[in-house]
């Protein structure tokens, strides 16, 4: 079990709730080798001993692919993360904050030698040019000096919602108590919807207690996020 803290741990339908990529999907690409190529890639926690579970950085990597395949083929994808595995030598290449696409492939912004930003084409490994890239598709998302993962705020509507996989095994808490939203909102309906109840029972704020407590309410209506 100590393996598995501050690595995050959701099942399907809490990655669902979360990135709105729907369970069987997330166990199609990942959990079930129905692919002759296999799945994507196995879950951090399954060499851990737990199954049918996902990490904060197979979250995000889900959350990663299903962005892109709205624009990339899943064998462009499949391409694209094993050159990028080679490439980085990181397990999770998708959640990268240099990574981008034109709708077609996927691409690595990059410094040359001489000091000019250039973009690598991860399929054909050729320059191509900075103006035919969208944006950024991992806005959101705190990274270390290393360029991994560390912290995500999912609701662009409050920064104060923020998912660490180091507190409350990954699950979403709010800020500055660092309580889990889904704490407080059960705390809220057992209370019959007292905010002020529910505030001084945990000593916080009222207005920690109302933010934890619409976010919870919109991820049940499906109206995040991602």
């Amino acid at each position: 079990m100590t393996a598995l803290v501050g690595i995050g741990l959701y099942s399907p339908k809490q990655a669902e709730r979360l990135i709105g990529v729907e369970a069987d999907k997330i166990r199609r690409w990942l959990l079930r080798d129905t692919s002759p190529l296999g799945p994507l890639w196995h879950p951090e926690p399954e060499a851990l001993g737990a199954e049918d579970t996902l990490s904060f950085r197979d979250l995000l990597e889900v959350r990663a692919v299903a962005q892109f395949r709205e624009y990339v083929t899943m064998s462009a994808i499949r391409e694209a993360l094993a050159s990028l595995r080679d490439y980085l030598e990181r397990d999770y290449p998708l959640t990268h904050p240099r990574l981008l696409t034109d709708g077609k492939a996927v691409f690595l912004r990059h410094l040359e030698e001489n000091g000019i930003e250039a973009l690598t084409d991860l399929g054909k490994r050729q320059a191509v040019f900075p103006d035919v890239i969208f944006p950024s598709l991992l806005k959101g998302i705190e990274f270390d000096a290393s360029e991994n993962p560390i912290r995500w705020h999912p609701d662009p509507q409050d920064p104060s919602i923020v998912i660490d996989p180091k507190l409350a095994f990954g699950k979403p808490i709010v800020l500055p108590c660092h309580m889990s939203t889904h704490a407080i909102y059960s705390a809220f309906q057992a209370e019959d919807g007292d905010a002020e109840a529910v505030a001084r029972n945990f000593e916080i704020s009222l207005d920690e207690v109302n933010r934890a407590v619409n976010f919870e309410k919109r991820i049940a209506a499906g109206a995040l996020l991602h």
